[in-house]
């Protein structure tokens, strides 16, 4: 299933009395409450579970953007919604600007990941500040929900009931930090339970142990390196490489990534994310 059956036509609200952010989260419980995922969970329980998330740390990412999240026992689907505030929200964001655009996702405890492949396709939706702008400009709700159904199906990928079978394993090296975050969504996003990172060292770090190669390369020559592995299901495998080469527009001709692909002859299991 895709990522954005999740979507509730339903929770999207634009405009809000809202002053801060204890009466946002309020806000958005109780637009939350209108699906039909939610219909046998009180509106409190909601706000209390909206509530304890932010405690661990502010879900506002600044750039007018927050996306608010929790886990419940009690139900079996998600519902992701979007509450636009044209005049800013004081929601205590990491850039300490007010926030406009709050995109929340209410999910079953049994699924995270699947709560992580939701948050790593809004987040990445959002990182483009067009985005926000075309939101803040939308004139009504059902404009609002076709900017979102348009977004999502750039990053979204939902796999046919009769794929064929078969999986290949990514190996991508990273040496370039800055593309760290954006590649490890683009895995997040499309591949749920078989993703997992290696930290390591460049080859010169241990070269430079050899008294052959020592004068080539130092102690301080480990710098950045991390190994992401992710088993793809092959129907899949052509869009994720097309994701990675939008995030790294000069791998052929800057050194710093590194992307092998093979196909598997046997994978059972997943991973948590």
């Amino acid at each position: 299933m895709g990522l954005f059956a999740s979507f509730r036509p339903e929770c999207v609200q634009i405009g809000s009395g809202a002053r801060n952010k204890a009466e946002v989260l309020s806000d958005l419980a109780r637009l939350a409450k209108k699906s039909r995922v939610l219909a046998s969970v009180s509106e409190r329980r909601i706000l209390d579970a909206l509530q304890a998330r932010e405690q661990v740390g502010t879900t506002g990412f600044g750039g007018g953007i927050a996306i608010p999240h929790c886990s419940l026992d009690e139900i079996e689907e998600f519902a992701v919604g979007l509450l636009i505030a044209p005049e800013g929200i004081d929601f205590a964001a990491l850039d300490g600007r007010k926030t406009t655009t709050f995109f929340f996702i209410i999910g079953p405890t049994s699924q995270r990941n699947r709560h992580i492949q939701l948050l790593a396709a809004i987040s990445k939706i959002l990182k483009n500040p067009d985005v926000i702008d075309r939101f803040l400009e939308a004139f009504d709700e059902r404009r609002v929900r076709q900017i979102v159904e348009e977004l999502f199906r750039l990053v979204d990928v939902e796999v046919s009931p009769d794929r064929q079978q078969g999986r290949c394993l990514f190996h991508v090296f990273v040496q370039k930090e800055q593309y760290f975050e954006d590649l490890l969504q683009v895995f997040s996003a499309a591949v749920e339970g078989s993703i997992a990172v290696i930290e390591t060292n460049a080859a010169g770090y241990y070269l430079h142990r050899l008294p052959l190669f020592a004068a080539y390369w130092s102690e301080s020559h480990k710098g950045f390196c991390r190994l992401i592995l992710a088993v793809v299901d092959k129907e899949l495998c052509n869009d994720v490489i097309r994701r990675i080469h939008t995030v790294v527009e000069d791998v052929e001709s800057e050194p710093g990534v590194l992307i092998t692909v093979q196909d598997l002859f046997y994978s059972s299991g997943s991973l948590e994310f």
